[in-house]
């Protein structure tokens, strides 16, 4: 049991570099919003460039929660487990919650909540939008104890099996439906619902050992997918007149390959490279702010909106914004973390 421990619990570099490009993907996602105001002119394709390039980042967060937490028995009991996501994620999501609710009161921009909208805000993510994750992420922490019990190396075959499947019935049949024929969503196995198949995926990627021409035909999956977010979503537009985000789902045909690919290639890069340049310790240090990265942004984004810098010229916000965002809130939440009790909102 104790090389087991030792397995589950070594420091995994790639992890932290996934953490902070899936987080820097977010807030280029958040920058290159023209991409849902649909218009064939260079703004919108630099838009759908960008988000075509750093879709991964949403599933990428799913596949490195599944690559940690899966096999979370090795190290400590469901209550300790259920203890620390609370920690983590629960108290940081009731209180910016809240405080995205409640910050445009402060301003006099909004006349101050109701009870409803105080419930919406917790219940329905009526507060952020992007809050929509922690929603997700909470329904797949409820799942682990169940599907923890699955995440073993024994059982390498049933969970590919569950990652096809999941594939199969989020991103294949869809289109089958859209472009050839309907074909019902009862057919979908319940166990593959929702992100659960990213979840099972990046246990997957950490654990299995995959083949050279495997990791070549997975890249290229990759940079198709990628393709066909960026082509197949502007064909569906130009075809409609409004931007048809079908290809930009993150169950989508699309998305799947794109992100799997970037996870095992993460894994396989040599990441000690850059150690030469930047301390392990400080990219370990910054891997563990974005989860604080990612409640901050939105704030940060809106301050920028206000100093109109924004409405001078789209493109620079999706070029120059979003390395000064996530600077500048890397920066807030470490220096958050040395506060006590503070430091429990940006974990």
């Amino acid at each position: 049991m104790s090389e087991q421990i030792k397995e589950r619990t070594v420091h995994l570099d790639y992890i932290d570099f996934l953490n902070i490009f899936a987080c820097f993907g977010v807030i280029c996602l958040h920058c290159s919003g023209e991409v849902f105001h649909f218009a064939e002119n260079r703004l919108w394709f630099m838009s759908m460039l960008v988000q075509s390039v750093f879709h991964f980042a949403v599933p990428v967060f799913f596949m490195v929660s599944g690559a940690n937490l899966l096999e979370y028995r090795i190290r400590y009991d469901t209550k300790t487990f259920f203890k620390k996501r609370l920690a983590r994620t629960g108290i940081p999501f009731l209180f910016w919650s809240l405080f995205y609710l409640l910050y445009p009161c402060v301003l006099g921009r909004a006349p101050l909540p109701t009870a409803a909208a105080l419930r919406n805000a917790i219940l329905n993510n009526e507060s952020n939008y992007i809050f929509w994750f922690f929603y997700a992420i909470f329904g797949i922490y409820l799942s682990m104890p169940v599907f923890s019990l699955v995440a073993k190396k024994e059982n390498f075959k049933t969970i590919s099996y569950l990652c096809l499947l999941s594939y199969f019935f989020s991103g294949i049949l869809p289109c089958i439906t859209k472009f050839c024929f309907p074909v019902t969503g009862w057919l979908t196995p319940p166990a593959v619902s929702g992100f659960i198949g990213y979840v099972f995926m990046g246990w997957l990627i950490r654990h299995e050992t995959f083949s050279k021409k495997t990791r070549i035909c997975v890249y290229a999956a990759g940079v198709c997918g990628a393709a066909l977010m960026f082509f197949g979503t502007w064909l569906l537009s130009r075809r409609s007149g409004e931007t048809d985000i079908f290809f930009m789902e993150y169950n989508s045909v699309a998305c799947f390959p794109l992100s799997v690919a970037v996870m095992l290639g993460a894994k396989h890069f040599p990441w000690r490279i850059i150690y030469r340049v930047i301390p392990q310790k400080a990219v370990s240090k910054v891997a563990s702010t974005t989860l604080g990265i990612y409640v901050l942004h939105m704030f940060c984004l809106s301050l920028l909106e206000h100093t109109g810098l924004l409405s001078g010229h789209p493109v620079y916000a999706m070029v120059i914004f979003p390395p000064i965002i996530f600077l500048l809130c890397t920066a807030a939440v470490l220096l958050l973390a040395k506060i006590p009790i503070v430091k429990r909102i940006v974990p």
